[in-house]
């Protein structure tokens, strides 16, 4: 029996962005429900639709580094198709009333891609690993599968993301023009060194895979079948590397259980104050309006009344969207994946999108999984609306002026990541060019009170313009990073280095 396609999923919305099966959402994560041959099909299709397409395999690990790195969080809940390559998942979706199908391996995956590579007649890339290890690993799967074409490999000498020769990879891969590329920094360095480049290049398939490299080409031993059976895989590793692995599991066992239990006393202990009262018609702004389209969520795993609602979201295509959950105090992992979906698909559209939450035992459960760092979450209508104007108030692309003392001033944007951080180098590029073309450029300025995100691409960015600078008389100062972007620069070891105390100006590299 052929595996089954995904057309109707596929093409739930015209954009290109939302292309994946269904997914459930597991502590804040998105988990799309395939087995692997679903995902083989799946790629499949991907190849030979030439658009660049992002896997993640996550397990436990990825969740709890997750939620103390936004840049992670959302990688995966952006990521086109986001595997369980963790049995915890998989029992948590059981235990969660929407099983999925299947532990997907990345590790398995990879064998099953060659496979499909020698019968379709696609080409594969292995990226990083140590010296050889690449190499010897497409050997094997070529021999293992007659007739499986090697695009290339390539071992990068080890660096922090934004140090590496990101240019000269991306032109060994334009030069390679593979099929599926498989890269092995390892998590979570792979997952956002492909988010920094998947808009650059024309590779259909890219997918993080860890370790699998080293275990094809016998750099590594994987546990034997048997133990991956009983699912103690990860004890096998952690015992094979305890000086390495040991602290990581114990943690991610610490935070799994926790985790759970804080959401069971979420979803059944008791409430913490008096539900606010649903805005209702006195706050709904009509789709004719210049305001917002409002639409209630109803709930429902009818797949006619899932379809209403998506149409109902679609209406009014030209105005901001709120979803209303109507005083619901809890959404199952399906109901929250339907939302995530909504929302993804706005943000590819870029059309605002705000949540009301206005039962306190939703609204809590939402921010304790770290969504408020993705959704726009809202008690009621009013404060959606509050944050609408907000939004629409921004300065949202940031600005680059000339002070009286010859100091360029860099405002930045609200996000500052890879899919603007091209932008906002050329534009940079050019103010500092009309500047010295007038006298010499005394220093730099930045103003980062707006950033409200910021990945490693955007980071490097700043790392760029911040060597630029420190030599000039005037220096490089910088303030304002604040939330989950100056998160992202200690997560980096990078928050000294952006602000003012230790931007000093005149200061050394």
């Amino acid at each position: 029996m052929p595996p089954p396609r995904f057309e109707s999923e596929v093409n739930r919305y015209a954009s290109p962005a939302v292309c994946s099966p269904p997914a459930v959402v597991i502590l804040g994560l998105p988990f799309h429900n395939v087995s692997f041959a679903d995902t083989v099909e799946w790629v499949r299709q991907r190849v030979r639709s030439r658009r660049p397409a992002y896997i993640a395999t996550a397990n436990m690990d990825f969740v709890t580094q997750a939620w103390r790195d936004p840049e992670l969080q959302r990688i995966l809940l952006d990521a086109d198709l986001v595997v369980a390559d963790g049995i915890p998942i998989v029992w948590l979706s059981r235990i969660l009333g929407y099983p999925l199908k299947e532990r997907v391996t990345g590790s398995d995956l990879v064998p099953l891609f060659a496979g499909l590579a020698a019968r379709e007649g696609f080409s594969l890339y292995g990226l990083g690993g140590a010296e050889g290890v690449a190499k010897k690993a497409l050997d094997t799967l070529a021999a293992r599968n007659p007739g499986m074409r090697i695009a290339g490999f390539y071992s990068p000498p080890k660096a922090d993301i934004i140090d590496m020769d990101n240019p000269g990879i991306l032109a060994r891969l334009a030069e390679a023009t593979p099929d599926i590329l498989l890269v092995a920094f390892g998590g979570p360095k792979q997952e956002k060194w492909c988010n920094m480049h998947i808009r650059q290049w024309k590779v259909p398939v890219a997918i993080g895979i860890g370790g699998s490299l080293d275990f094809l080409a016998g750099a590594q031993k994987r546990a034997p079948r048997w133990v991956q059976k009983l699912a103690l895989e990860w004890l096998w590793r952690m015992l094979s590397d305890p000086p390495r692995l040991f602290r990581r599991y114990v943690a991610n066992i610490a935070f799994f259980f926790s985790a759970i239990l804080r959401l069971l006393w979420l979803r059944y202990g008791p409430v913490p104050s008096t539900p606010k009262p649903s805005a209702g018609p006195r706050t709904v702004v009509a789709p004719d309006s210049s305001s917002a389209h409002r639409v209630v969520y109803p709930g429902s795993a009818d797949a006619e009344a899932s379809k209403a609602f998506r149409a109902a979201c679609d209406a009014a295509s030209g105005l901001p969207l709120v979803v209303d959950l109507a005083g619901r105090d809890w959404l199952d992992i399906r109901e929250l994946g339907e939302i995530l979906e909504i929302h993804r698909h706005c943000r590819s559209v870029q059309r605002w999108m705000g949540v009301v939450a206005s039962h306190p035992r939703l609204a809590r459960m939402l921010r304790f999984v770290r969504l408020d760092r993705y959704l726009n979450l809202a008690d009621d209508m009013a404060e959606a609306l509050d944050m609408l104007n907000a939004w629409k108030a921004a300065d949202r692309k940031g600005g680059v002026s000339i002070e009286t003392d010859r100091r360029l001033r860099v405002v930045l944007p609200t996000e500052l990541t890879a899919a603007n951080a091209g932008e906002f180098k050329a534009g940079l590029e050019a103010a500092w060019d009309r500047m010295a073309a007038d006298g010499d450029v005394a220093g730099v300025v930045v103003d980062a009170a707006a950033v409200r995100f910021l990945d490693s691409a955007g980071l490097g960015a700043l790392v760029a313009l911040r060597k630029r600078a420190l030599p000039l008389p005037g220096g490089f100062r910088c303030s304002g990073f604040q939330g989950n972007a100056r998160q992202t620069l200690k997560i980096a070891r990078m928050e000294a280095c952006f602000t003012d105390d230790a931007a000093a100006i005149g200061g050394a590299a």
